[in-house]
């Protein structure tokens, strides 16, 4: 990039009232340095999360590099494991799981929390692995991107709970009845 195209330039910009208030919130907790850097840096992550500018940095997610991956690459990689193995690598998973510090020191919430479950399955479903819900007394997951066995050790060591696997009639749904 050439000197002229990364000079600084003055622009206006129209937002919401809620949205200025949230920014100025962000200035006062230290978290951005300024109106003008958040705005800035919010475009140059948009840019890089919806692929319009890739660079060698790859894609970021909060402290997370994502990766574009295929399902079947992670099938492979799981159908070479016993199922206690993926059950015992989704415990180490959860226990190390990236989510819950988000959560405690974005959001305020402890994911072992029953309240907190929701918000989990919904971080958890805007990550990609796959439609999760709470229904009754269990936990369903639709499409999942991981086996059964990985994501019962997961959920139990994330959420503190004990889970068991229910039968379900449709392969692509996955159930665990919370204990």
């Amino acid at each position: 990039m050439t000197q002229d195209q990364d000079k600084k330039k003055i622009i206006s910009v129209t937002m919401s009232q809620s949205l200025v208030s949230r920014i100025d919130d962000l200035v006062k907790e230290r978290v951005g340095r300024s109106r003008a850097q958040m705005i800035e840096d919010s475009v140059r992550w948009y840019l890089d999360f919806t692929v319009h500018k890739w660079n060698e940095r790859g894609l970021y997610w909060n402290a997370i590099r994502m990766i574009l991956s295929s399902e079947s690459l992670s099938s492979l990689f799981f159908s070479k494991l016993t199922p206690n193995d993926q059950y015992e690598l989704g415990i180490t998973a959860g226990s190390q799981a990236p989510i819950a510090d988000v959560m405690k020191i974005f959001h305020r919430k402890d994911p072992t929390k029953k309240e907190s479950y929701e918000f989990v399955m919904s971080m958890l479903q805007d990550s990609g692995w796959g439609e999760l819900r709470l229904q009754d007394k269990m936990i369903v997951v639709g499409s999942p991107f991981y086996p059964a066995p990985f994501l019962r050790g997961y959920f139990e060591s994330l959420l503190k709970l004990k889970l068991e696997l229910v039968e379900t009639n449709v392969k692509d749904n996955i159930a665990f009845r919370i204990k």
